[in-house]
């Protein structure tokens, strides 16, 4: 049998199952072959060239950018959404609490437990782009304390509502996230309601994180659960650049203050490096730099940013 004779019947195959769209089964049966010869046939196919598969990219999905991010800071994936031209602050965090909703609905698996750092208004806008689910979650837990000195509750109420969209408990954090000082943080850590929830930390499967720079967010802000100009000096002092549950990190990633100093009641900087599967959703060139320092203090597995933000990412380190 002549090498035209091989190719004839390899391009017959691969013209019925790629152009007339029928399965291997029907071609196994129309040209009386075995089906696992059909099967080798088609991959034949395409290591000898006689088919050639491409992938039509729109111009507002980003997979070489995406791919880019993930070989730089060794992350398992990017995600890199379309903002357009000269998006303000609140069409990116909408854009890209979309993708963050997405991708948590599709990749949830049953019985994963959810971590929530819950004080952050592009996870807000995760939270309000999703769907009651059919997947069970386990249970979702709050990572950051929830209550704020002037009442406000927010963070407690997002926590609440991811948890039933996944049909299943929530684990709440009944304390301000950073306490008056690092003696009454230690007191709470030692009542059982907070101790309960601070001990599910280490059992999250899943922790859906926000990432803050140095200057305070309009939610904490309003909240009233933030620093004061004093600590925030010793923060830029000791070169923070950026957050994640309010526990600062330097330019390398690496956190600025010590445990003895730290009155945040939230998940620690060690505990979400060791957690399987840290999503962060961040953007806007202002937090470029705190976006940075998370990557490369391995922080994430998953990074949810913007267009602009990301391709500032890939052209330089800092």
């Amino acid at each position: 049998m002549s090498k035209q004779d091989e190719q004839r019947l390899l391009v017959k195959i691969a013209t019925l199952y790629y152009m007339e769209g029928k399965k291997q089964s029907d071609i196994a049966s129309l040209l009386h072959l075995s089906q696992s010869f059909v099967s080798r046939a088609l991959t034949r196919c395409q290591k000898e060239g006689l088919v050639k598969i491409t992938v039509v990219q729109p111009g507002n999905i980003f997979v070489s950018l995406e791919k880019a991010l993930e070989q730089q800071y060794g992350i398992r994936q990017a995600i890199v959404v379309d903002v357009g031209d000269s998006p303000n602050s609140a069409q990116i965090k909408h854009a890209i609490g979309s993708a963050a909703a997405h991708y948590v609905e599709t990749r949830l698996r049953p019985e994963d437990i959810v971590g929530i750092s819950s004080w952050s208004s592009t996870i807000r806008c995760m939270v309000d782009e999703m769907h009651p689910q059919n997947i069970r979650a386990r249970g979702v837990i709050q990572l950051l304390g929830g209550v704020g000195p002037n009442g406000n509750v927010q963070a407690t109420i997002l926590t609440q509502q991811l948890a039933a969209h996944l049909d299943c408990p929530a684990w709440l954090l009944p304390s301000q996230s950073i306490e008056r000082s690092v003696e009454e943080k230690k007191r709470l850590l030692d009542s059982p309601e907070v101790a309960d929830a601070v001990s599910r930390f280490a059992q999250v499967d899943v922790a859906i994180v926000g990432i803050g720079d140095l200057e305070p967010s309009q939610l904490l802000k309003n909240s009233g659960n933030y620093y004061d100009e004093e600590m925030l000096k010793l923060l830029a002092k000791r070169g923070a650049v950026g957050d994640i549950c309010l526990h600062y990190y330097d330019a390398q990633g690496k956190p600025v203050l010590s445990r003895e100093e730290d009155p945040v009641i939230g998940m620690e900087l060690q505990q979400i490096r060791d957690c399987k599967h840290v999503i962060a959703l961040a953007g806007g060139e202002e937090k470029r730099n705190a976006i940075h320092g998370a990557l490369v203090g391995n922080y994430i597995d998953v990074l949810i940013t913007d267009y602009p933000t990301a391709r500032s990412l890939v052209k330089s380190e800092v």
